[in-house]
């Protein structure tokens, strides 16, 4: 294809290019342009992005959201269906602040502080949702949604801001209730910049449990060990708990697993996240040279952080940076996180349903949409904590 460009303002401006089967996305590209006052002769550049196998997913619904730092635009793509892109109405408060409350709320209910029983906790997070969605997307997006709703396989946000509890979006309309978003079909991110995987590596499983980890983190590796096959003659999993061995494994050549079982503190005053380990804590500027070299992408490793709020992002230089695009942009597989603090004995519940479902044959939305529905409780929102992020058909690989 040829496109002809015309710019309205001097100075250097960004292009972004994609490449889509229906709404399933095949590859990214972003371009920097100068435009100058008069013609000015260059040899021709060229830029080039790797583009997945153009198979058609009918059921593949994709929802790109957009943020100015104001407002949001929303468009959704399908086989059959491609919306423009629809400016959602100015914010009355700024998206942080907004999610924060929600955020705190959540981590009451989790840890089981906040003054409701079981069936007004449900109706206070339902009502969340269902504002979340009457406010947030626009009126054409939502009559998108309906119109489309009978045939979606599996649903993907990709979003370049990643604040918003997307997962919590609950549609509703005078004759329709189907639950939350998230309980109807697989509900997976995408990362802008980054290509899916067909599969995530599970080789090579290293198990990052800090000292001062939740008290049942090593129950849980051994579990997810033995799920994945190991343990069979009384070995322990390959456990990290110093800063010094973790960056030694991300950059040796044969990253597979990563599954943390750990505490993520998260702070917009302090930066982000960080996870405490012996030597020092593990922040995500740290995959930095990652990220520049793709360190990941011949492994496509599966990264599962079951730690507070590890898919948060807080501002960092110009850009979001938190730990499911640190490494997703590095080249990752897939990664799966929590939006907030949740409860040690449902994460690890969600963690062994979840690994159950992959080891199966499952799917990376199938699985992480069963274990879910398998720790399900309707006074504790941890079922809804959980983000994964890569192709919902990913399937994992053992190879080593």
């Amino acid at each position: 294809m040829r496109f002809g460009l015309r710019a309205h303002e001097v100075g250097l401006l960004r292009l972004d290019l994609s490449a889509w089967i229906g709404g399933t996305a095949l590859a990214e590209l972003t371009l920097e342009i100068s435009a100058e006052p008069s013609a000015v002769e260059e040899r021709t550049q060229h830029r080039r992005a790797p583009m997945a196998e153009p198979v058609v997913r009918p059921g593949d619904v994709t929802l790109q959201v957009s943020f100015d730092g104001s407002r949001y635009s929303f468009q959704i793509a399908s086989s059959r269906y491609w919306s423009e892109q629809i400016v959602a109405r100015s914010l009355t408060d700024a998206p942080g602040q907004a999610v924060e409350r929600t955020v705190d709320m959540l981590r009451r209910f989790a840890g089981g502080q906040a003054a409701y029983g079981p069936a007004a906790a449900r109706r206070w997070v339902q009502e969340t949702g269902v504002g979340l969605w009457q406010d947030m997307v626009p009126g054409p997006i939502k009559d998108a949604f309906w119109e489309l709703r009978g045939e979606i396989g599996t649903f993907t946000i990709a979003c370049a801001d990643d604040r918003m509890p997307w997962e919590l979006l609950y549609p509703l309309t005078r004759t329709e209730d189907h639950g939350f978003l998230v309980e109807q079909f697989p509900v997976l991110r995408r990362v802008f910049g980054t290509l899916s995987a067909q599969t995530s590596s599970v080789g090579h499983a290293r198990y990052i449990v800090p000292g001062r980890s939740p008290a049942n983190a090593r129950e849980e590796a051994v579990a997810v060990h033995r799920i994945l096959g190991g343990g069979a003659d009384g070995a322990e999993p390959a456990y990290v708990t110093d800063l010094d061995d973790l960056m030694a494994v991300l950059d040796g050549p044969d990253v597979g697993l990563l599954h943390f079982a750990c505490h993520n503190a998260f702070s917009l005053q302090q930066g982000g996240s960080a996870i405490a380990m012996e030597g020092g804590a593990f922040v995500p500027l740290m995959l930095n040279s990652a990220v520049q070299r793709r360190r990941f992408a011949d492994r496509r490793p599966l990264v599962f952080v079951n730690a507070c709020r590890s898919a948060g992002v807080a501002p960092e230089y110009t850009r979001m940076m938190g730990w499911a695009s640190q490494f997703m942009l590095a080249g990752a597989g897939a990664f799966v996180g929590t939006l907030w603090p949740v409860g040690s004995a449902r994460a690890a519940g969600f963690a062994e349903a979840f690994y159950g479902e992959l080891t199966a044959g499952a799917g990376l939305g199938t699985a992480s949409l069963r274990a879910r529905q398998a720790i399900v409780d309707p006074g504790d929102p941890t079922w809804l904590a959980y983000t994964a992020y890569g192709d919902p058909a990913a399937t994992i690989s053992r190879a080593v």
